[in-house]
């Protein structure tokens, strides 16, 4: 079972945590742009939904001719106002503070992947839930 349903459902829901996400282009342009819509998503109250469904369809997204293109077309089909979203991105709206979170990712050194700051140690890669709990639970 995937860790951060679990995490949000037992730490951040009950106000124990915070799940803080921050952006790190690791595939180029398309990065940047796809870190976008999620703001833009987020306009419409579909920030998390446009984010879980960029990492579930990654495959079809980067392997589409245009990616201004596919990720409209996934706003359509998370129920977003299509022409909100499209001049949202057409804009780059949220292209600086993007760019500012990418910035101070790398500036952090986080050079992949999932990384997570739990109460000052920092955990890289994918861990159990029961790591995370150690350290909330100090």
């Amino acid at each position: 079972m995937e860790v951060e349903p679990q995490l949000i459902a037992q730490f951040v829901a009950t106000g124990k945590a915070r799940l803080i996400y921050r952006h790190l282009a690791q595939i180029g342009p398309e990065s940047l742009v796809s870190a976008e819509a999620m703001h833009c998503a987020g306009d419409q109250g579909k920030y998390w939904d446009m984010r879980r469904t960029l990492y579930e369809r990654q495959n079809d997204l980067y392997s589409a001719g245009s990616i201004e293109g596919g990720l409209t077309f996934i706003a359509g089909d998370l129920g977003l106002d299509k022409q909100q979203f499209s001049t949202c991105l057409t804009k780059h709206t949220y292209q600086a503070a993007v760019q500012s979170d990418m910035d101070s990712s790398l500036a952090a050194g986080v050079r992949q992947r999932p990384v997570f700051e739990v109460n000052g140690q920092r955990l890289v890669g994918v861990h159990r839930l029961e790591d995370f709990a150690l350290l909330i639970n100090q």
